[in-house]
């Protein structure tokens, strides 16, 4: 009985180590990824406020290139994007598409449709390319279901907003989101998965115009 009972106890031992091992592996969190040297993509975005539907919809393009220290966010008509529509520029249409062009020094605000363009901010007000791994530190979120794929989510707080990165285990992005803290409005911008690519981008796409030649009236931060 006595080794009988030694034995029981030491298979029992065996087996809650095993699954307390197995649970660990289980619950840790994925860490947050390194986002690729280059890519881009297509989104739709949203701003709404939070558990309300949507007030602003429309398209847009990511193109990101941190090799060369650029970058361009391409919101399309119908945005609401404040660094479009709050620098101070008279237009025909503040809606109208608008290009946010990131280069080694400067961001530009560049409306294709009406041939006009200022710099709206550089390096010293934080305007800068976002660093591959600055997603480093951030909170597990878990999983969401994202236009039908099982995405990833992180978040890391910033001064103003909580940001939010999405991205399918094989690393396609499915969502960013920005959500406010003195205001509940929340930010997405849905990517489009199809259209995900890791391919150069030609330096053609992050050319600014000639005539982008002055400073926004009203610089980013106003």
């Amino acid at each position: 009985m006595a080794t009988f009972g030694i034995a029981n106890i030491a298979l029992i031992t065996w087996f809650l180590v095993a699954v307390s091992m197995t649970q660990t592996f289980r619950l840790a969190p994925p860490q947050p990824p390194t986002w690729p040297a280059t890519f881009s993509a297509d989104f739709h975005e949203k701003i709404y406020f939070v558990s309300s539907k949507p007030l602003i919809s429309n398209g847009g393009a990511w193109y990101y290139d941190y090799k060369n220290s650029t970058a361009r966010f391409d919101h399309l008509q119908g945005h609401e994007n404040k660094v479009c529509i709050l620098n101070g520029m008279k237009l025909k249409d503040k809606h109208g598409d608008c290009h946010l062009i990131f280069t080694k020094a400067d961001m530009f605000v560049h409306y294709p449709q009406e041939q006009r363009c200022c710099r709206a901010c550089g390096a010293a007000e934080g305007c800068t390319v976002l660093k591959p791994d600055w997603l480093d530190g951030a909170k597990y979120l878990g999983t969401e279901m994202i236009n039908g794929s099982a995405c990833h989510g992180w978040e890391k707080r910033g001064e103003v907003s909580a940001d939010r990165w999405y991205q399918t285990e094989g690393g396609t992005p499915c969502r960013y989101s920005e959500k406010y803290r003195v205001v509940e409005v929340l930010h997405n911008m849905t990517f489009i998965n199809s259209s995900f690519k890791v391919d150069p981008i030609p330096p053609s796409v992050f050319q600014v115009p000639k005539y982008c030649n002055v400073t926004c009236p009203t610089p980013f931060p106003p």
